[in-house]
C-alpha cells in the first residue's frame, strides 16, 4: 500500500479552541521548534502549551504528496473520497479497450466514467454548500482522502455502433430533487434520459439526426433543456417533457449543418482556404460553451469550428433562437499571429503552408480561450502551441491577447495523437495545460497568461496512469487520474485557507454522533484520596480562578473546583451565572452563539488532557510563559509519565461527573466539525477520554516493546514539527499532546513500510516486526474499546438524533481507520503470505482477523446510528463494499474459518456463499439457508450463482428447496423456462422461450438460440404442437434470410456485422434491394420477393422490389433492332427467369404491367416512350417464353 504525505497536520479534535469568544482568548508559545510568534485567531480560546507550527500557512511544503506524480514546485494532493469500487474496476481491468474508457468531472460535484455501454456515476463533492456560518474555523486543513469510497450508480447507455463518450453525458440535480437525473446521447444520435440515476430500467429513449456524429452535450438549466452538437456543428436542442406523470423527449434542430458559413461569413471563404487541407471538407467542431445566462431567461452559447465562431442566443425554453453573429476574422487573425510569432512571416503569403489545429475552447467570465497548435512541415516537423484570448463585441470578436507557449512536440504520423492531446482548464489565477501524462501550470494576470510558459511540468509517470478529465471546482484545479482518482495540483504558495469555503467533502476527519441517554451518580469522595497528592487541582482556590479568568471558561472551572470542595451552593450559583452569560446576545449586534457552552466545556476538557506536569522542572519555562497553567486541572506533580496519564484520567473522570451533577450535561448540544457535520459534545468528550486511556496503554506496552514505540513517537513528534529542548524528550512532548494521539498509528504503519522497503525480500524479521506492530495497535485499541463499552452510559447525549462515529472509526488525520487499513494490507502482502513459519503465519492471520473486525465494527456501529436518515442507503452500500473487500482477503488466502466468522458476524452473504463454493461444502450452504432464513439467504445464494453464469448449478444445488426455486422464478420470469425443463413441462417451456424470443430486439444470435431451444422443447413434448412449431419456423426463416446479408451491406448502413441486431422482414428486404448494395443480383432480389410473405403490406413491398430492379438498368438508351437480346440482360428479366426456374407461378410474383406505367417511384421513366415499349415487349416476351404447356397446345 502506497503511503501518502500530506502538507498540513490536523488536530485530533475538531479545532474547538480556535473558535471561542474573545473574552476567553489567551495564548501559549511553543518552545520546541514551533512558531512562537504564531498569532491567535480573533475570538479564539486559549491554545495548548505546544503550538503546532504546521498550522502556519507559510509552513506548507511544496513537494509532491502522491507517489507516481512528479512535481518540485507544486502541491499534489488526493481530493475527496476514494473512487467507487466499480469505477476502480472499470479503470483497472479495461484491458485492451482502456483507450476507449472516457471520464468527466464537473464543477457541480458529479463525475462519471463511460466504458462501452456502462455509465458509472458518483458524486465526488457534496453539493450542499460551504461550511455553516457558525462553524469553527479550520486552519489550513488539506483535503486528505479517506479509505471510504463514494457511492456509485451504474446505468446502461443506448446501443451504438460507434461507441460512447463522456462528453455526451450530462448529470444534474435540480433544487428539491433527492436523486440526480441523467441524459446521454450516443454518437449516432440515440438519446436516453433517466429521471433518477438510481433506476437504470426507468428511462426514456429518442433517436435524432441519424447519419451524423454527435460529439458534445451541454446542459442549459435556464432553458430547461440540453444542447447537443455534431462534428459538423449542427445544433440540436433537447427537452424533457412530463405528461400524465410520464417523461418524454423532444428535439429541435437549431441549425442545419450546411449553413454554418451562411450570411456575411461567406465573404471570408477565400481566406479560409489556407487554413484547411481542402475547401470542400465539412467544418470540424472544436468546442461548444455556454457563455452566460441572463435574468430575462436568455442563454448565449458559443460554437467554435475550424472555419468560424458562432454566438447563438436561445430563449423561451429553447423555442426561440437567434444567430447573434458568425465571425471568421478571428481565425484569420490567429493565423496571421501564428505565422508572425513562430516563423516571422507576414501575411499575405500563400507560399507558406501551415496546418492549424484548434485543440480546445473554453469561455470563462466572458473571455474566450482557444488553444491552437500549428505545424509548418516545410520548416520543421514540430507542433507549436499558443493560447488566444478574445472577447465578444456587438457584431464580431475582438482578439485581446496572443500568447505563444514554450512548448513544442515532434510532429509525425506516429506522434500526431500525442501532439493533438493537449487541453486546457481555466481558473481565476491559474490556467493548466494538460496531456494524458503531463500537467503544465500557468499563472494568469488580467484573465490572460502572464508570459510565455516557463512553469515546471507535473508528470504522471506511472506506466498505466493517464489523465482522463480535468476541471476547476470552487477554484481548485482537479485532475482525474486513472490510477490515483481525483488529484488537485496547486502552486507551492497556494493559500490553503481558500479551501475553507469548499464543500462538505473537504474534511475527512468528520465526527458523526449517535445519541443515547445517560444517568450519573455524584462522584464518590473516597476516589479523591489516591490522586490528591499528585493533582494540584485540589489545592486550587475557586474564588481566585473565578476572579482572575473572568470569562465563561473561568466560571465553569470555578464551579468544578467548588464541586470538588463539596460547596454545592456555590456550584449552583456559578452555573446559573454561566447559563446567563452564554445566553446573552452579542453587544456588537452579532448573532447568538448557539455552541458557546459546548466550546467552553470542550476547551476545558482538551486543556485538561494536554496540561503540562507542573512539578517537572524541564517544563518550567513553558509553564511560566502561559498563565493558564496556574489554574490547570490536568497537571500532575508526578515525574513519571504513566502517573501523569493516570492523574489526567482521574481529573477527566471527575470533570465528566461534575457536568452530569450540575445539569450542564443536559444542556450540551452538538457542534459543527468539518463541513455540515454535527458531532455531539458528549461524543467529543468520550474521544478525549479514550485517547487518555490509549496513551496509558501504549506507555505500559513501551516497557515490553521499547524499540518500535520509541521510534514511532520520534516519527510522530517530528511530523508535528516539534523539536524537544531544555532536556525534554520526544516522549515528553508526545504524551502531553494527547488530542493528536491518533497520529501514532500512522507512524507505526510507516515504520512497517520502512522495514519492508529496507529489505530486498520479505524476511522472517520483517514479518516479526509487522506482528509486533499489530500487537501494539490491537492492545492499545483493545483497551480503548473496553473503556468505551464500560463507560457507554457516561457519554450518552441527551438527544437520540445524532450519528456516532468515534475517532477509531474515522478516516483521515482525525482517526485511525486509514492506518488500520494499511496495516491489514501490509500484514497480508508482506507478512502472512510471505512467511513459512506456521506459528507466526497463524498469529499474523489472527491479527488480520482482529484488525478487520475492528474496522468493520466501527463502520457497522456508525451505520446503525444513521439507520433512519437519508444517508443510510449510501453508507450501507459503502459498508457492504468495504466488508466484502476486507473479508475477501482471507478467502483468497484460504483462511475460510476466519472469513466465515467475520461474514457471519456482519451478515456478508456473498462471502458465505463464496466460502461454501470454494470448499464445496453443500451441507454448510444448507445450514446457512436455515440459519438466515429470515434474511432470505436462499434467494441471495441463487442470485449469486446466476451472476457467475452458473445457471445449471442453481437447479442442481437447490433442487431440495423447491419453494426457494419457485419464488426465484416468479421474480425472474426470463429464466423460468429452465425450471420448466427440469420439471418436464416442455410445452410451457417452449411457449415461454418463444415469447422471450419475440421480445428480443438486440441480438439476432440470442433470438435464434431461444427459438431453437423452443423448437427442441416442442419436439420433446408428447402432445401435438405442430402449429407452434410452424410459428417458430417462420421466425427462424426470417433470421436465415438475415444471415445471408453481406457484411459490407450491414457495415454501410451502420450495423454491427459481428453481433447483428434483430431486423424485421421489411428491413431485410430494404437491405437486399438498396442502391448501396452494388453486388445484389437476381438471387438477392428473389430472396427479397420470398420475404414479402412475412410483411404486413405485401403488395406495396412487392411493387417496391420490382421498381428497385427496374432502376438498376438503363431502359432508355438501347438498340431497338436487338431489343429482345437486350431484354435478356436486364435484371428485371433475370429475376423473372430465376423465379420461374424455382417453380413459382408467374402471376404470383410479377405485378401487372400497368402498376409500373403509373408508378411514382420510377419518377419520369414511365412517361418515356422507349421505356413503355421495352416494358411491354418484356411482358410479351416473358408471356410467350413461359407459357404453360396446355396453352402452347392450343
Amino acid at each position: 500500500m502506497q503511503k501518502q504525505l500530506y502538507r498540513v497536520s490536523q488536530e485530533g479534535s475538531p479545532s474547538l479552541r480556535r473558535s471561542m469568544p474573545a473574552s476567553a482568548d489567551s495564548t501559549r508559545k511553543s518552545y520546541f521548534g514551533g512558531n512562537a510568534n504564531h498569532s491567535p485567531l480573533p475570538g479564539a480560546l486559549k491554545k495548548t502549551a505546544l503550538n503546532n507550527s504546521r498550522l502556519s500557512l507559510s509552513a506548507r511544503s511544496t513537494t509532491q504528496s502522491i507517489p507516481g506524480i512528479r512535481s518540485d514546485y507544486n502541491v499534489v494532493e488526493s481530493y475527496g473520497a476514494s473512487l467507487p469500487v466499480a469505477v476502480n474496476e472499470a479503470l483497472t481491468f479495461a484491458g485492451p479497450l482502456a483507450s476507449l474508457v472516457s471520464a468527466k468531472i464537473t464543477q457541480s460535484g458529479w463525475a462519471w466514467v463511460v466504458q462501452g455501454r456502462r455509465l458509472l456515476i458518483w458524486q465526488y463533492k457534496d453539493s450542499a454548500g460551504a461550511v455553516k456560518k457558525d462553524s469553527p474555523p479550520r486552519l489550513g486543513k488539506s483535503i486528505r482522502r479517506g479509505s471510504g469510497s463514494a457511492q456509485c450508480r451504474e446505468l446502461t447507455l443506448p446501443y451504438s455502433d460507434i461507441g460512447h463518450k463522456s462528453e455526451l453525458v450530462s448529470v444534474f440535480q435540480v433544487e428539491g430533487q433527492q436523486m440526480a437525473s441523467c441524459i446521454a446521447v450516443s454518437a449516432t444520435g440515440d438519446v436516453r434520459y433517466w429521471a433518477s440515476i438510481a433506476h437504470d430500467n426507468n428511462s426514456v429513449d429518442l433517436s435524432i439526426l441519424t447519419g451524423q456524429e454527435f460529439v458534445q452535450l451541454l446542459n442549459l438549466p435556464t432553458q430547461q433543456g440540453y444542447l447537443a452538437v455534431t462534428s459538423t456543428c449542427t445544433l440540436v436542442f433537447l427537452r424533457v417533457g412530463l405528461t400524465n406523470s410520464r417523461y418524454s423527449l423532444h428535439h429541435k434542430t437549431i441549425k442545419p449543418a450546411t449553413s454554418f458559413l451562411g450570411g456575411f461569413g461567406k465573404r471570408f471563404a477565400s481566406m479560409l482556404i489556407g487554413m484547411n487541407s481542402g475547401n470542400d471538407k465539412d467544418q470540424f467542431l472544436v468546442g461548444m460553451c455556454c457563455e452566460s445566462n441572463s435574468n430575462n431567461g436568455e442563454t448565449v452559447v458559443a460554437v467554435l469550428s475550424d472555419r468560424a465562431l458562432q454566438r447563438w442566443r436561445i430563449s423561451n425554453k429553447g423555442n426561440m433562437e437567434q444567430l447573434i453573429f458568425e465571425d471568421t476574422e478571428l481565425l484569420r487573425k490567429m493565423r496571421e499571429m501564428i505565422l508572425l510569432k513562430f516563423w516571422n512571416v507576414r501575411m499575405p503569403n500563400d507560399n507558406v503552408e501551415v496546418d492549424l489545429h484548434f485543440l480546445d475552447f473554453q469561455v470563462v467570465r466572458g473571455y474566450f480561450y482557444i488553444l491552437v497548435g500549428a505545424v509548418n512541415q516545410a520548416h520543421t516537423p514540430q507542433m507549436y502551441y499558443s493560447i488566444v484570448v478574445a472577447t465578444a463585441q456587438q457584431e464580431s470578436m475582438q482578439l485581446e491577447c496572443f500568447t505563444p507557449l514554450k512548448l513544442n512536440k515532434f510532429f509525425s504520423s506516429k506522434t500526431v495523437q500525442e501532439c493533438l492531446s493537449v487541453r486546457i482548464i481555466v481558473g481565476t489565477a491559474q490556467m493548466y495545460l494538460y496531456t494524458p501524462k503531463v500537467v503544465y501550470p500557468l499563472l494568469m494576470a488580467n484573465s490572460a497568461p502572464t508570459a510565455e510558459m516557463e512553469a515546471e511540468k507535473v508528470e504522471f509517470h506511472l506506466h498505466e496512469d493517464r489523465i482522463l478529465s480535468a476541471a476547476f471546482c470552487n477554484q481548485l484545479p482537479l485532475f482525474f487520474s486513472r490510477t490515483h482518482g481525483l488529484v488537485s495540483i496547486t502552486p507551492g504558495d497556494f493559500d490553503s485557507t481558500d479551501l475553507l469555503n469548499l464543500s462538505s467533502c473537504n474534511s475527512p476527519d468528520l465526527f458523526a454522533p449517535l445519541s443515547f441517554n445517560a444517568s450519573f451518580s455524584v462522584p464518590d469522595q473516597s476516589l479523591l484520596g489516591d490522586s490528591a497528592n499528585n493533582l494540584p487541582m485540589y489545592q486550587l482556590d475557586p474564588d481566585d480562578v473565578y476572579s482572575e479568568l473572568n470569562n465563561e471558561v473561568g466560571q465553569l472551572k470555578a464551579a468544578f473546583l467548588y464541586r470538588l470542595k463539596r460547596n454545592n451552593n456555590m456550584v449552583n450559583t456559578v452555573i446559573a451565572d454561566l447559563m446567563d452569560s452564554v445566553s446573552e446576545t452579542d453587544q456588537k449586534g452579532g448573532p447568538l452563539d448557539a455552541y458557546k457552552l459546548d466550546r467552553v466545556v470542550l476547551t476545558i476538557a482538551e486543556d485538561l488532557a494536554e496540561d503540562l506536569p507542573i512539578a517537572d522542572p524541564r517544563w518550567q519555562s513553558a509553564i511560566e510563559q502561559y498563565d493558564g497553567n496556574r489554574h490547570a486541572l490536568g497537571s500532575s506533580r508526578s515525574m513519571q509519565i504513566v502517573n501523569q496519564l493516570r492523574d489526567k484520567s482521574i481529573a477527566f473522570q471527575h470533570f465528566v461527573d461534575f457536568l452530569h451533577f450540575c445539569g450542564v450535561w443536559e444542556k450540551l448540544n452538538a457542534i459543527p466539525c468539518g463541513s455540515n457535520i454535527l458531532k455531539p459534545t458528549s461524543f467529543i468528550l468520550a474521544d478525549i477520554g479514550e485517547k487518555i486511556v490509549a496513551a496509558t496503554a501504549l506507555r505500559a506496552l513501551q516497557i515490553k516493546m521499547p524499540k518500535i514505540i520509541d521510534e514511532a513517537i520520534e516519527v510522530t513528534v517530528a511530523e508535528w514539527e516539534e523539536k524537544p529542548s531544555a532536556n525534554l524528550t520526544a516522549q515528553d512532548i508526545f504524551y502531553v499532546k494527547l488530542c493528536k494521539f491518533q497520529c501514532i498509528f500512522e507512524a507505526l504503519a510507516d515504520i512497517a513500510d520502512d522495514r519492508i522497503s529496507a529489505q530486498n525480500r520479505t524476511t522472517l524479521s520483517v514479518a516479526q516486526c509487522i506482528s509486533d506492530i499489530n500487537v501494539i495497535v490491537l492492545t492499545t485499541l483493545g483497551q480503548v474499546l473496553r473503556y468505551r463499552e464500560q463507560n457507554a452510559n457516561s457519554f450518552k447525549p441527551h438527544s437520540s438524533s445524532y450519528e456516532n462515529q468515534p475517532w477509531t472509526a474515522i478516516s483521515g488525520n482525525g482517526g485511525v481507520e486509514d492506518s488500520l487499513s494499511r496495516l491489514i494490507d501490509i500484514s497480508v502482502r508482506y507478512g502472512a503470505q510471505c512467511v513459512n513459519e506456521s506459528e507466526l503465519k497463524h498469529l499474523l492471520y489472527q491479527q488480520i482477523l482482529e484488525l478487520i473486525d475492528m474496522v468493520l465494527e466501527g463502520r457497522k456501529n456508525y451505520l446503525d446510528s444513521v439507520r433512519d436518515t437519508e444517508k443510510f442507503q449510501v453508507l450501507q452500500q459503502q459498508f457492504e463494499a468495504q466488508r466484502g473487500e476486507l473479508i475477501s482477503v482471507l478467502i483468497k488466502d484460504q483462511q475460510f474459518e476466519s472469513a466465515a466468522k467475520l461474514a457471519e458476524k456482519y451478515l456478508d452473504f456473498q462471502s458465505l456463499v463464496l466460502i461454501c463454493d470454494e470448499t464445496q461444502d453443500k451441507d454448510r450452504l444448507d445450514e446457512y439457508t436455515r440459519k438466515y432464513e429470515e434474511y432470505d439467504f436462499s434467494q441471495f445464494a441463487i442470485n449469486w450463482h446466476l451472476r457467475q453464469n452458473r445457471h445449471g448449478e442453481v437447479f442442481e444445488r437447490f433442487k431440495g428447496n423447491q419453494p426457494a426455486l419457485a419464488q426465484f422464478m416468479r421474480d425472474h420470469p426470463s429464466l423460468g423456462w429452465i425450471q420448466l425443463i427440469f420439471n418436464g413441462d416442455f410445452e410451457h417451456a417452449s411457449k415461454v422461450l418463444f415469447d422471450l424470443a419475440q421480445c428480443e430486439t438486440e441480438f439476432v444470435a440470442r433470438k435464434k438460440s431461444m427459438l431453437s431451444l423452443s423448437k427442441l422443447a416442442a419436439f420433446a413434448e408428447s402432445s401435438d404442437m405442430a402449429s407452434h412449431v410452424e410459428k417458430i419456423n417462420t421466425e427462424l426463416s426470417i433470421i436465415e434470410y438475415q444471415s445471408h446479408l453481406g457484411h459490407d451491406v450491414l457495415q454501410n448502413f451502420g450495423f454491427d456485422s459481428t453481433d447483428q441486431k434483430v431486423l424485421k422482414a421489411e428491413e431485410i428486404i430494404n437491405l437486399y434491394i438498396a442502391e448501396e448494395n452494388d453486388a445484389a443480383s437476381e438471387v438477392e432480389f428473389r430472396k427479397a420477393l420470398e420475404l414479402i410473405s412475412y410483411v404486413d403490406q405485401p403488395y406495396d413491398v412487392r411493387h417496391k422490389v420490382w421498381c428497385a430492379a427496374i432502376r438498376r438498368d438503363n431502359w432508355i438508351d438501347y438498340d431497338t433492332n436487338n431489343a429482345v437480346e437486350y431484354i435478356q440482360k436486364l435484371l428485371f428479366f433475370k429475376i423473372i427467369e430465376i423465379c420461374q426456374i424455382m417453380g413459382q407461378e408467374l402471376d404470383s410474383f410479377l405485378p401487372p404491367m400497368e402498376d409500373f406505367l403509373d408508378s411514382i417511384e420510377l419518377g419520369d421513366l414511365p412517361q418515356q416512350k422507349s421505356f413503355q415499349y421495352l416494358l411491354k415487349l418484356t411482358y410479351e416476351y416473358v408471356g410467350d417464353l413461359f407459357k404453360q404447356p396446355e396453352d402452347m397446345d392450343l
